[in-house]
């Protein structure tokens, strides 16, 4: 993608002259450029249509109870999103703005004053990082054990875009909303377990044709025989390494090409 083809949001929580002249200074650049308001609804309006954020940072928001509640609810925001913000401060307050939000430190910083190029590769870097992560599959992990979930979470979240929920009723909500190209789900799960689970993902015309392999410690004749006619697209013993694990499930979009556009 192009300059031309990335837009670019600025939250400016007042007027400021340098805003302005770094707005300018990227529409020469043939970037689209917008200014947004310290304003979670306002934000909110913007995610469809923009590549990358830039937050500039006036010191006087450390001394200001509000703006300093909006600015954790932005990165509350974008990190449910996946996106990183481009935050722009200066190098005398940028440690106390860390010790006060910490989740700052999960995005990129740039010191002020801002050198444009700089600034324009990093727009680019954070539109490519988004550009990839839209092209991962998306994996949802049912599993009512966090500890096990996580660990199957980092193992593969280099290579696909994870989620996670912790019981199968979770889990059907949280599809009613999204999409997603596979489902590992856990067998064994108390109050609903994971064959029910699948039955009843089965029967609505909205997920019936996810594919869902199942996660067990077990992997008797009596347990793959109760979901035979539920066609599940395979079995994981949970005892499986990283390296068999992501194998498994490359050679399983590569054979059936499962979330392909």
């Amino acid at each position: 993608m192009g300059e031309n083809g990335i837009n670019v949001a600025i939250v400016m929580y007042q007027f400021s002259v340098v805003v302005k002249s770094m707005e300018k200074g990227l529409l020469d650049k043939g970037f689209k450029v917008q200014l947004v308001e310290d304003d979670i609804s306002a934000i909110n309006a913007t995610l469809d249509c923009t590549d990358a954020y830039i937050v500039y940072l006036q010191d006087s928001i450390l001394g200001d109870a509000e703006k300093i509640k909006v600015l954790l609810l932005i990165c509350d925001m974008m990190s449910d999103r996946k996106r990183r913000l481009i935050f722009i401060g200066s190098d005398n307050s940028k440690e106390l703005f860390f010790k006060t939000v910490p989740a700052l430190q999960n995005h990129e910083w740039l010191t002020r004053p801002v050198d444009l190029q700089v600034l324009a590769k990093e727009i680019k870097k954070e539109t490519d990082r988004m550009n990839a992560d839209k092209e991962r599959r998306k994996i949802l992990i049912i599993d009512d054990d966090p500890l096990y979930a996580s660990m199957i979470g980092e193992w593969l979240k280099d290579n696909f875009h994870m989620e996670m929920v912790s019981d199968g009723m979770q889990g059907i909500s949280w599809l009613a909303k999204n999409s997603v190209d596979l489902i590992l789900l856990d067998y064994e799960m108390p109050v609903v377990d994971g064959p029910k689970i699948l039955e009843m993902l089965r029967s609505h015309p909205d997920t019936s044709s996810i594919p869902v392999m199942f996660l067990t410690g077990i992997g008797t004749k009596e347990s793959i025989a109760r979901v035979m006619g539920l066609k599940p697209q395979g079995y994981i013993l949970k005892s499986t390494t990283r390296k068999d694990l992501i194998k498994t499930l490359e050679d399983f979009f590569e054979k059936h090409g499962y979330g392909l556009e």
